[in-house]
């Protein structure tokens, strides 16, 4: 954990500070690891023998409400009656206030400097012998490895009456293999520090490896047999299963995943499955078979539509040659996933939830929008949207959260995959002021349509993006996220020089146009989750056509 926090400025920056504090010796993580390292099993138990055992505790027992029976044990200790000194107001004369001196002029803001230059990783290339392309970096401040698998299979290959299949069978994938049980798992990935984890979304599958160098063999032998040989055993489906079901019963509760999947399906369409939540509802996943995910294992889970990428201080070479495992791996050809028609959208209608009570409601206003492009109107969409909805002071944080107090938060961004995309602008505000929100959207957005963007916010907006990036590519995770990109969408390796060129000459001219061309107000559809109620009456004198939604 050390070592994997050292891979970041801030964590490098955070032990430094700790020691120095602590220690005296900002310099002092090698001797702190190496403390760790020479702890033994006797020191353990000479420590919990002396401390811990038979030694006085508290042991609290929370059953449900009037479960008494439940309880570990009746009650040995009652709390004694607080006698509280009288107050007394402490002697201004005691205090003593001291004042910093510094050699700076505190009531002069320093002035950004220049952008950056981005240090993007060298990057190599390679093709396993069964196809599965390769992709690498090198990083070289920490002994850490970090690889991201890729198998293009997700919810997208999934049948419309089973929503959550793809979710429910990466989860299998970190649960039991054919020769070890998920605890024997868990212990030997947690005795290397390592970790391997299965996940799926729209479009992939994922496998995420994170080792120390030096322990990397043992960590991808235990990741080879987690990927090929799942067990799908019978109570870990059923505990999955359950976990899952769970999982979706807490989230009727919340209005913001609430408004999430009814603003996507109504984007994207009923007939599209990557349009409903990611896990499934109670109905389709209460119909999922143990069957039903080893044969989705079995049908997509292919070299065929897998990638590789690897960020490590080892060298090309040695890394391939751990890698040997996965190029045996065989499967099935896998068709790409269709995309089904989208349906209408049907602008300024408003799409009401009802959550009797709710002291908050979340609002969803957009359209489709562009599919991902890095260098494209989709890059430079980006970069009109970010004085709109984009950062903590643009123009509909600072009206709704700063000025108005209706929200912690209100956002706006462009999001984009290979082949669909969408704007949205959220917020959850205070019921209250429900109504209004929609009105101060409506001002800002088409407001911004009309006026663009001022010379300020450009300056700000350049500044801004620019030295965002500079800790972009930063620690391996980054990279890989990095890497992905260029694989997932056959990118250049110099795209990023190339965004910068972009940002550096974009004009308030280009801006505006494209505030112009896609935030058309009268396109995007409203939806809100809240108390109806309390609501309705409001959002009536708006003028849009309410539409009722389950």
């Amino acid at each position: 954990g050390m070592i994997y926090r050292l891979e970041s400025v801030s964590g490098k920056a955070g032990r430094l500070a700790y020691h120095e504090t602590f220690a005296g010796n900002p310099n002092y993580t090698a001797k702190s690891i190496a403390s760790y390292e020479a702890v033994t099993t006797e020191d353990v138990m000479r420590v919990y023998n002396k401390y811990i055992k038979d030694k006085p505790a508290v042991i609290m027992s929370i059953v449900p409400n009037g479960k008494l029976e439940l309880i570990a044990h009746e009650d040995t200790w009652t709390p004694p009656e607080r006698d509280l000194p009288e107050y007394t107001a402490l002697d201004e004369s005691d205090l003593a206030f001291r004042r910093a001196t510094d050699d700076f002029d505190r009531s002069a803001i320093p002035p950004s400097g220049d952008n950056p230059d981005v240090s993007l990783p060298a990057i190599w290339r390679a093709t396993l012998d069964n196809g599965i392309t390769v992709l690498g970096a090198a990083n070289t401040e920490t002994p850490t490895v970090a690889i991201r698998m890729e198998v293009g299979v997700g919810q997208r290959h999934e049948p419309l009456d089973k929503p959550g299949l793809a979710s429910i069978t990466a989860a299998m994938l970190n649960e039991s293999t054919m020769t070890s049980s998920n605890e024997e798992i868990s212990n030997r990935l947690r005795k290397l520090g390592s970790v391997v984890q299965f996940g799926a979304g729209d479009n992939d599958a994922t496998m995420l490896v994170r080792s120390l160098s030096k322990n990397l063999d043992e960590t991808l032998a235990i990741a080879e047999e987690m990927l090929l040989t799942p067990k799908f055993d019978a109570a870990d489906f059923e505990r999955v299963k359950a976990q899952v079901l769970q999982t979706i019963e807490h989230n009727k509760k919340e209005p913001a995943v609430t408004a999430n999947n009814v603003f996507s399906t109504l984007l994207f369409g009923e007939n599209n499955s990557f349009a409903h939540s990611n896990i499934g509802t109670s109905e389709t996943v209460a119909a999922i078979t143990l069957e039903d995910a080893r044969q989705f294992y079995a049908d997509f889970y292919s070299p065929d539509v897998a990638s590789l990428i690897v960020v490590s201080d080892l060298g090309k070479e040695d890394v391939l040659g751990k890698l040997d495992a996965f190029a045996k791996w065989e499967g099935l050809e896998v068709a790409e996933a269709a995309l089904q028609p989208f349906p209408e959208l049907h602008g300024n209608h408003l799409y009401l939830v009802d959550k009797p009570g709710a002291a908050q409601s979340e609002i969803r206003i957009g359209k489709r929008a562009l599919p991902f492009d890095a260098t494209g109107e989709y890059y430079k969409a980006g970069i009109m949207n970010f004085v709109l909805g984009g950062a903590f002071n643009s123009r509909i944080n600072l009206n709704l959260r700063e000025d108005k107090g209706y929200s912690y938060g209100a956002r706006s961004w462009f999001s984009g995959e290979e082949d669909y995309g969408r704007f949205q602008a959220s917020a959850a505000v205070r019921s209250d002021a429900t109504a209004d929100s929609i009105v101060q959207f409506d001002l800002e957005i088409r407001g911004y349509s009309e006026s663009g963007i001022s010379e300020e916010e450009l300056v700000f907006t350049r500044r801004s993006l620019g030295q965002r990036d500079a800790r972009k590519y930063e620690t391996p995770w980054q990279k890989l996220s990095f890497l992905s990109q260029i694989l997932d969408y056959d990118l250049d390796e110099g795209f990023v020089e190339e965004q910068k060129e972009i940002l550096d000459g974009i004009g308030r001219k280009e801006i505006s146009n494209l505030a112009r061309k896609h935030l058309t107000l009268d396109e995007m559809i409203i939806v809100v989750v809240g108390d109806q109620a309390s609501i309705r009456p409001d959002l009536e004198e708006l003028g849009y056509k309410i539409v009722n939604m389950e």
